[in-house]
């Protein structure tokens, strides 16, 4: 059975331009912004009132002298210019909210991309190898098309083996394996370099993860105990 060519290039992928380094502290100086202007135009606005009580009620006390017509149309320009500088920095911060969300939003989607980039490759390497322990242990032709075809279905649902992403090479091995009856020499299989990573990194759940300095059968054997499984040789032995 082919396999396409993994042709996907890590370095493709959307680029998010980085947040700028004072984004917090300039949202901050903004909302201070905000507060200060409404407070201006509060007070702006009060004064206002206030002397057009002094133009138009008898008897209210004066709050400015002279040119009380002047005095209002500054006081109003005032609270005119504070309330535009409100809605300019209410859009600016707008702005910045908009550029937080597009960069999260980014990084999403990146990060969503590359987890499935690593799935469709592990999918790959996967298939790969139990072709050729399929190989290694069935003879007919015939049997071996049928049991690819079965492990390649299997790879394909999410709802089997879960995120394959999340699951070191190994412990999907042993999955498929189990599942299909298989067993995997595990010897040959972890003298390679995928399995040596395993080795090395100790990935949780990969059937590699106990061998250094033994003899990879036993630690297999060990492990299916431990996880309170029976392995595909012990389910062969006790069936009729």
């Amino acid at each position: 059975m082919s396999h396409p060519a993994d042709t996907s290039d890590p370095t493709a992928q959307a680029e998010t331009p980085a947040p700028p380094a004072d984004a917090a502290s300039l949202r901050g100086r903004m909302e201070r912004q905000l507060t200060v202007l409404g407070r201006l135009a509060e007070a702006g606005l009060n004064l206002a009132l206030a002397i057009e009580r002094q133009a138009t009620t008898e008897g209210a006390a004066p709050v400015v002298a002279g040119d009380v017509a002047l005095a209002y149309a500054r006081v109003s320009r005032a609270v005119r210019l504070s309330v535009a500088l409100q809605a300019k920095v209410i859009k600016d911060l707008q702005a910045l909210d908009q550029a937080a969300a597009s960069r999260l939003y980014g990084q999403t989607v990146n990060a969503e991309r590359q987890r499935q980039r690593l799935a469709e490759q592990r999918q790959d390497r996967v298939q790969r190898i139990v072709e050729r322990v399929i190989a290694a242990e069935v003879a007919d032709a015939a049997e071996v098309d049928r049991l690819a075809e079965a492990a390649s279905e299997r790879l394909e649902h999410d709802d089997i083996y879960g995120d394959l992403a999340k699951r070191p090479v190994g412990e999907i091995i042993a999955l498929i394996c189990r599942d299909l009856d298989l067993s995997p020499d595990w010897t040959r299989l972890a003298a390679e370099a995928w399995a040596q990573e395993e080795i090395e990194s100790g990935a949780a759940g990969s059937p590699f993860a106990a061998l250094r300095g033994r003899d990879p059968p036993h630690a297999w054997a060990d492990a299916e105990a431990a996880a309170g499984r029976q392995g595909p040789a012990e389910r062969r032995a006790a069936s009729p």
